[in-house]
């Protein structure tokens, strides 16, 4: 295990919130070692649900230009957009049941954290996908656990790295962690 793993972690913010991640032990060898070998192990659902989120912003991005008129249709057809994501979240989410299915304890742009009942060792490879419930999308990479902590009770927390992940990705996972430290600061803000 790198110490650059524990920098790049350390780089970006956590939010705490949890999401849906499913886990599963590989040995290093099945890492993909290019980013272009990481899209190519990407299942087909997995890519399919990331070029539905890029048609939404693409074709919502002319309406903008067109002022108030367009504000109604836009709303419109972003809810329709967000019925799509959530059925193909839901698919992606069930998925390939032999993972270990979970929910992380924090997530940002350099991995998350991700409590279970039997540790993993300290430089274990998992191919890791995560359901960001908010932003109704689906990552599917490859972390290594850079820290385990025992919390008592057989619960372990587990601090995952990033170790191939597309840049598409990982720039949705920091958006992901800013729209839900938004929506925490709002939550404080109405109590």
């Amino acid at each position: 295990m790198s110490s650059n793993l524990k920098e790049e972690f350390s780089a970006y913010f956590q939010v705490e919130e949890a999401n849906q991640v499913n886990l599963f032990a590989v040995e290093e060898s099945e890492v993909p070692q290019t980013k272009q070998a990481l899209e190519l192990s990407i299942p087909p659902l997995f890519r399919l649900a990331n070029e539905v989120n890029e048609l939404d912003v693409n074709a919502l991005r002319p309406l903008r230009n067109l002022g108030d008129v367009a504000s109604e249709l836009a709303e419109y057809l972003k809810a329709q957009s967000r019925k799509i994501d959530l059925i193909m979240s839901h698919i992606l989410a069930t998925e390939q049941p032999d993972d270990s299915n979970q929910y992380c304890d924090s997530y940002g742009g350099g991995g998350l954290k991700v409590t279970c009942s039997s540790p993993f060792a300290v430089g274990q490879n998992l191919r890791t996908k995560i359901f960001l419930n908010h932003e109704a999308s689906a990552i599917y990479c490859y972390t290594q656990v850079i820290h385990v902590e025992y919390l008592g009770e057989n619960q372990y927390q587990h601090t995952l790295a990033f170790v191939q992940i597309r840049d598409d990705d990982q720039e949705l996972m920091v958006r992901a962690s800013l729209h839900a430290q938004t929506r925490q600061l709002k939550k404080k803000q109405n109590k």
